[in-house]
């Protein structure tokens, strides 16, 4: 016999409500018939699940491991059905997020302001994995990415995302003490930087370490990290005492005491790209995206950017340039 869903809801049933007939009333079917299909599913996986103490059951230790598997299951499987009457209904929350929180929260803003006709239910930038994972594994439906160039023809296509790209080209700069010898220059050459330590690699830039790495191979460049992965808004500090340095895209904001700094001849750039599952969104709240996450970026162009020390006297190949 080939165990079926109906199997699984049998032994979670059972153990549940630890009686074979409040079981059997649960599940609607009389009590001698669920007694034999517990003992038919027992003799499927060749092990006893229960043990029986008059009309009492208890689980044995397979028969727990058994149950977990088997609810896992069928909470997956109403999650499933949850999600496909919600894209259906079309009326289910657009779940929006980005990998950037300063971003986000400009982004989530600008949104709002659009005639999207869908409720929004903004998710904070994720801790571990990429947006884009969230987006293929349903946990989110539409998300702002920042992908560094590393070779494109390996970029992989996922069939079920789509994107569009909002910054065609975003150079990444270098992050470090205000009391640095090199704060002094207005670009840094990269060469320059290898005996630094480094917060490598920021999490919103990438939150994984195959795109940096690629980045810096192909460069010919190995950059020295005890910090590790991390967000550089909380190691800022780090960054200001000159105990660390950090790539940092062009709309991050130094605190005192810290400065920003372009790359010489821009060897590292980044794009930043709406991504969205197919299906969750129709294309005209795809173009309502794509309109708030421009806005949002060019809002924090205008509102930090402009304000750093490095943007005056920054060539233009050094600043943004956003998609048309």
């Amino acid at each position: 016999m080939e165990l079926e869903l109906r199997h699984l809801r049998v032994v979670a049933a059972v153990a549940e409500h630890g009686r074979i007939p409040v079981a059997a009333a649960a599940l609607g079917v009389p009590t001698a018939t669920l007694g034999s299909e517990v003992g038919r599913i027992e003799r499927a996986l060749g092990c006893i699940l229960f043990r029986h103490r008059g009309d009492e059951v208890t689980c044995t230790a397979v028969g727990e491991r058994v149950v977990a598997r088997a609810r896992t299951v069928l909470e997956e499987l109403a999650l499933l059905r949850e999600d496909v009457r919600s894209q259906r209904s079309g009326d289910s929350p657009l779940r929006i997020t980005s990998d950037s929180l300063r971003y986000f929260t400009s982004f989530v803003s600008h949104t709002y302001a659009t005639d999207i006709r869908r409720p929004l239910l903004p998710v904070p930038p994720l801790a571990g994995g990429t947006a884009t994972d969230a987006i293929a594994d349903g946990r989110v439906d539409v998300a702002v990415v920042i992908a560094l160039d590393a070779d494109r023809r390996e970029e992989q296509v996922r069939p079920t995302i789509g994107e569009r790209v909002i910054v065609e080209r975003e150079p990444l700069l270098v992050a470090l003490s205000a009391t640095h010898p090199l704060a002094a220059q207005r670009c840094l050459d990269i060469r320059d930087l290898a005996r630094e330590d480094w917060i490598l690699p920021p999490t919103e830039v990438d939150p994984g370490s195959e795109a940096t790495a690629a980045v810096l191979a192909r460069l010919g460049v190995t950059l020295h990290s005890s910090y590790g992965p991390h967000d550089l808004g909380p190691l800022w500090p780090a960054v200001v005492a000159g105990r660390a340095m950090s790539f940092a895209v062009p709309t991050a904001s130094a605190p005192p005491g810290g400065v920003l700094r372009p790359l010489c001849d821009q060897p590292i750039t980044a794009r930043r790209i709406l991504r969205w599952r197919l299906g969750a969104l129709d294309d005209e709240d795809v173009e309502r995206c794509v309109r708030a996450a421009g806005s949002a970026y060019r809002e924090q162009l205008t509102h930090t950017a402009q304000t750093q020390g490095w943007w005056p006297t920054a060539r233009s190949e050094e600043k943004p340039t956003l998609a048309h």
